[in-house]
């Protein structure tokens, strides 16, 4: 395809979610019964780098293991289509400003082409599809759907706090999918139809590679390899250097916490780069400048290592920390907090609802809504592992139950089997 990279994730068994829980596995088995071949098809804008990514390599291999016939579409675009994406990204959560009509324009006609590419796809398929668009870069593409075709966007973003001319822009294809996903009850716009906005939250898959059982031997020769010194304390935040993932609030914690633990060291892991987050890079490259003359703070963005490798360093970072931070300002729901918590980590997490949808304050991890208060629950976890172990065993407990693949794929199947009972009803079949 010309305007569309089309990526087949490795198989996953969704048997292997039956030791969880039994009954969600044999509801979901019994539910995809009634699905089966049924086409699927999930759009996004990278494969690289984020949660969407992050999700679509495992929830795509476990409906094709049910029997459906999923398959990814990549959208392919040039940077300043991305840059523009970027920025309704951060309009939609909160940071001011507007889009200009030149903006507006090219985001549509970008999309007109690759719109009319899947249009074709969709009319050579012999069953009707089901269209999963996700988050708003692939939006627009919802007016080439033939009339056939069911519509889901999913929305990985946090809306509670939108730019107003922003979601009233975007209003027309929300309005015109036959269900809305977002990841929080609040993040449903007023004027949504309550019928069609299904709350499912994001999850893990507990047999990845970054979600194993990493050696202390392997630990050991990461920390090994980049110079850090595992006998001394440890605080790490994983994710993209992002504004609303709030680096800068960290580091000003981790100065903070350092005048009462002098040995504190401050692991920022910036993921791999995504190609539809063109900030990334400036972020990086600032802190790095202004920072590289503190030995005990250690900053990698891009390129540190890729694959399996870059996979087990995640798990050795997660692992080995004392505490794990994702102090976001704003968060669609963070699987960077959901991994920890899986890893009995002990987490503190920004005041913001995604991450709030996981921690429960003072429970099973922490809420800093300043880094003020981050550093004093840094200082509180490290002196006090007995503490951290409780919270994070309570996490562990907490993801097991709600945020792992099972669940997931159970709320898509339920839509599933809603979209194509009204497909049936409506083709009078």
């Amino acid at each position: 395809m010309k305007h569309f990279s089309n990526p087949n994730p490795p198989k996953q068994p969704f048997r292997q979610y039956l030791r969880f829980n039994a009954k969600l596995y044999w509801q979901s088995k019994n539910t995809a019964k009634n699905l089966k071949g049924l086409p699927v098809i999930h759009i996004n804008s990278t494969g690289l780098g984020g949660g969407v990514a992050e999700l679509l390599k495992t929830q795509i291999p476990l409906e094709k293991d049910l029997g459906l016939n999923s398959r990814w579409l990549i959208l392919r675009e040039p940077k300043r289509f991305f840059f523009i994406t970027k920025k309704i990204h951060n309009l939609l959560q909160g940071q001011k400003g507007f889009l200009s009509e030149p903006e507006k324009n090219y985001y549509i006609e970008r999309l007109k082409m690759p719109g009319q590419e899947l249009k074709k796809l969709l009319e050579k398929i012999s069953k009707p599809a089901i269209v999963v668009l996700h988050d708003p870069q692939v939006m627009p593409l919802i007016d080439y759907l033939p009339s056939r075709a069911s519509s889901v966007i999913r929305l990985h973003i946090d809306l509670s706090d939108s730019s107003k001319t922003t979601i009233k822009f975007l209003r027309p294809f929300l309005e015109k999918a036959g269900a809305v996903v977002v990841s929080h009850k609040d993040y449903r716009p007023s004027w949504l139809d309550r019928q069609k906005t299904i709350v499912s939250y994001p999850a893990i898959n507990p047999f990845s590679r970054k979600n194993g059982n990493i050696s202390s031997e392997k630990i050991s020769k990461f920390f090994k390899r980049f110079g850090i010194d595992a006998e001394r304390p440890i605080i790490a935040q994983i994710s993209r250097f992002d504004f609303w993932k709030d680096p800068e609030g960290v580091i000003e914690a981790y100065y903070l916490a350092k005048k009462e633990i002098p040995k504190l060291q401050l692991v920022l892991e910036g993921a791999l780069e995504a190609k539809d987050d063109p900030e990334a890079r400036g972020i990086f490259s600032k802190l790095k400048i202004e920072y590289q003359n503190d030995p005990d703070i250690y900053l990698y963005g891009f390129k540190t290592l890729s694959g399996g490798a870059y996979q087990d360093w995640v798990d050795a970072l997660q692992t080995r920390a004392d505490v794990i931070i994702q102090k976001s300002l704003r968060e669609g729901f963070g699987l960077t907090v959901t991994e920890a918590l899986w890893k009995g980590k002990a987490v503190i997490g920004g005041n913001a609802l995604g991450i709030k949808a996981q921690i429960q304050n003072g429970r099973s991890g922490f809420i800093a809504s300043s880094p003020a208060e981050c550093a004093k629950r840094i200082v509180q976890l490290i002196q006090n592992p007995h503490l951290a172990q409780r919270l994070g065993s309570r996490g562990q407990k907490i993801v097991r139950q709600n945020f792992l693949f099972n669940r997931l794929i159970f709320d898509f199947l339920k839509i599933y089997e809603q979209m194509a009972s009204h497909n049936r009803e409506k083709m009078g079949t």
